[in-house]
C-alpha cells in the first residue's frame, strides 16, 4: 500500500452501522498512512505503544489509554509497537445522536466539537486521555458485549442493545475526559456562543427550525451568528439543524410503527411530501424506502 494512502474509518461497507471489534494493529493500520474519521471512533489501547497526530498535534499512546476521534479529524499514524493492540468502536455520526437517548448525552455530544478545539485550561488533552483501572474495565466489558452480541445489521438488537451500550460508553469516556458543563467552560466570546447553541439545540430543534431564534438568544445578528457556528464547528447552524432532524426522523422510522405523515407532523415540516423530499434530499432514498431497506437488512441479518 502507498505511503500516505488516507483510508476512512469506518470501511466503507460499514457506513451506516454501529462497529466494534478487536485488532492487532499490523493488521488495521499502517505506519505513515493518514485515516479520515467519518463519524465518531474511539480506540481503546490494550497494549503496546502508538505515535500519531491529529491535526498537526503529535502524540504518544500506550496501554490503559483511549483516543477519541470526532467526525472529519484525520489521524496520521506515525510508529506503533508490534505488540500494539486496540479495541475499536465507531459510530456513524449520523446514528450517534440516536443512540445518545437523553437530552444531557446529546449536550454533552454535539458541545465535544467545539471542546475539541480549544484550550479548555486544564490538564486534558480532548483526544488522548489515560483510562482509570475501573474505567478500563467498564469499558472492556461493554466492548465484550458489543462485539460478541451486536451484528451490525440488526435494527433490533441496534434498538434494544448497542444503544443504551454506545451511550453507557460515551458517559464514562465524558467522565474520563471532564466534560462537565460546570467545570468546562468555553473561553472566547465565539466559543460561548458556539457552545451555548450546542447545549441548546436539542432541546429546541423540534420546535425552532430557523436560524433567526438560536441568533436572538445570542444578541447576535443571523450572519454573524452563522458565521461563529461554522467558524467553530467546521459546520452551519442550519446544517446542525438538518442533522438532528434527519436522525430524530431515522430513529423514528427504525423504532417505531408511525407513519409518515406522523413523522412528519411530530418533525413540525408543513407536510408530508416536504418531509418526503427533505428526508431524501438528506439520505439519498425516500422514508418508505429507508424503512424497507432496515426490514431487509434484519432479515439478511437473521
Amino acid at each position: 500500500m502507498a505511503e500516505g494512502t488516507v483510508h476512512s474509518i469506518p470501511y466503507p461497507q460499514y457506513a451506516d452501522v454501529i462497529l466494534a471489534f478487536r485488532t492487532e494493529c499490523s493488521k488495521y493500520l499502517n505506519a505513515q498512512d493518514k485515516y479520515f474519521s467519518c463519524g465518531w471512533t474511539l480506540w481503546q489501547i490494550t497494549g503496546g505503544e502508538i505515535e500519531y497526530s491529529v491535526e498537526g498535534s503529535l502524540r504518544h499512546g500506550r496501554a490503559n489509554h483511549a483516543l477519541i476521534f470526532a467526525p472529519r479529524d484525520i489521524v496520521k499514524i506515525h510508529s506503533f509497537s508490534d505488540d500494539l493492540a486496540i479495541a475499536v468502536l465507531c459510530v456513524p455520526e449520523a446514528l450517534m445522536n440516536t443512540a445518545m437517548r437523553t437530552d444531557v448525552s446529546k449536550q454533552k455530544l454535539l458541545t465535544l466539537p467545539v471542546l475539541l478545539k480549544q484550550d479548555v485550561g486544564i490538564d486534558v488533552d480532548m483526544h488522548h486521555f489515560e483510562l482509570k483501572a475501573k474505567t478500563m474495565d467498564d469499558l472492556n466489558n461493554i466492548f465484550n458485549i458489543l462485539i460478541d452480541h451486536v451484528p451490525p445489521s440488526s435494527p433490533t438488537v441496534f434498538a434494544d442493545l448497542a444503544m443504551p451500550l454506545v451511550e453507557a460508553m460515551m458517559l464514562l469516556i465524558f467522565e474520563s475526559i471532564g466534560i462537565s458543563h460546570k467545570a468546562i467552560r468555553p473561553e472566547s466570546r465565539m466559543e460561548k456562543i458556539a457552545y451555548n447553541f450546542m447545549l441548546s439545540l436539542p432541546l429546541n430543534y423540534l420546535d425552532h427550525q430557523d436560524v433567526v431564534f438560536y441568533a436572538n438568544r445570542a444578541c447576535v445578528s443571523v450572519k454573524y451568528f452563522t458565521a461563529v457556528i461554522k467558524s467553530v464547528t467546521s459546520v452551519s447552524p442550519t446544517e446542525w439543524i438538518n442533522r438532528l432532524l434527519t436522525t430524530r426522523a431515522r430513529e423514528l422510522l427504525w423504532l417505531t410503527d408511525k407513519t409518515v405523515n406522523e413523522i412528519s407532523d411530530e418533525l413540525g415540516f408543513s407536510s408530508p411530501p416536504v418531509f418526503i423530499r427533505f428526508f431524501k434530499r438528506r439520505t439519498g432514498c425516500t422514508p418508505k424506502q429507508f424503512k424497507e431497506l432496515q426490514i431487509w437488512k434484519y432479515k439478511i441479518s437473521n
